[in-house]
């Protein structure tokens, strides 16, 4: 018998996938969805992959929910996310706006109300946060407001459901590609950029390993976190 069944969302790079590797690795079911595969998952015992683009009703919605075959519980990870237009919030367009809420807070409200809908047993749910949702940021208006609105709505999850362990995770400063996209962004638009670069280039980001083998610590052990919390309090 298994440890559980694991779905991840925006599992092709980054967080998701170092995610979907280290669950693979401890002998987790895992379900990914997103717009591509990783590779080299392809053919892993117990990796099985959904294609969608979570920023089309349609394709969320139909999104199948496979049976878990291990007896443990099933945890649905909401990862998928965008930075979002990176400019003063005077510039920001109504594309950019509507891309990153529907992405950043849209689809894992409509992904987590199917989940519980449909999912028996023993569940867990869990949503990618971040310190900017507790923090302004000047050029991240949309990436900010989104945050702050996925921390709030686990919260109210939370007292919904008193029955079902749901936390939001504030990784830190990792090394993914959106970290990658925020250095190359212009100071005009970012004014902090130049931090990004300086503690990047120090080697002070954390590894998506770290995260991934942090976050399995937190889904296999007791319930010690409140709701929201900062991945920097675990240890390995």
């Amino acid at each position: 018998m298994g440890k559980g069944q694991i779905i991840i969302t925006g599992v092709s790079t980054g967080i998701g996938y170092a995610i979907a590797k280290a669950a693979l690795a401890s002998g987790f079911q895992v379900q990914g969805i997103g717009r591509r595969a990783p590779a080299d998952l392809n053919g892993s015992s117990g990796w099985s992959f959904v294609q969608a683009d979570l920023t089309q009703e349609k394709e969320l919605e139909s999104v199948p929910f496979l049976a878990n075959e291990s007896g443990g519980p099933t945890v649905l990870i909401n990862n998928a996310g965008t930075l979002g237009p990176v400019m003063p919030a005077g510039k920001a367009d109504w594309n950019g706006i509507n891309h990153a809420m529907t992405l950043n807070v849209v689809a894992p409200m409509r992904m987590t109300a199917r989940f519980l809908a449909e999912v028996s047993g023993e569940r867990q749910v869990i949503f990618t946060g971040s310190g900017a949702a507790q923090f302004a940021i000047p050029g991240w208006s949309a990436y900010c407001a989104s945050k702050s609105a996925i921390h709030m709505y686990a919260e109210v999850l939370q007292q919904e459901h008193p029955d079902v362990r749901i936390h939001a995770f504030k990784p830190g400063k990792v090394d993914t590609p959106m970290q990658a996209e925020i250095r190359a962004t212009h100071q005009q638009d970012f004014p902090a950029v130049d931090a990004f670069k300086e503690e990047y280039e120090q080697g002070k980001l954390v590894a998506p390993e770290t995260v991934a083998a942090k976050l399995l610590k937190v889904i296999e052990g007791p319930v010690e976190q409140p709701v929201v919390f900062a991945l920097s309090q675990i240890t390995l």
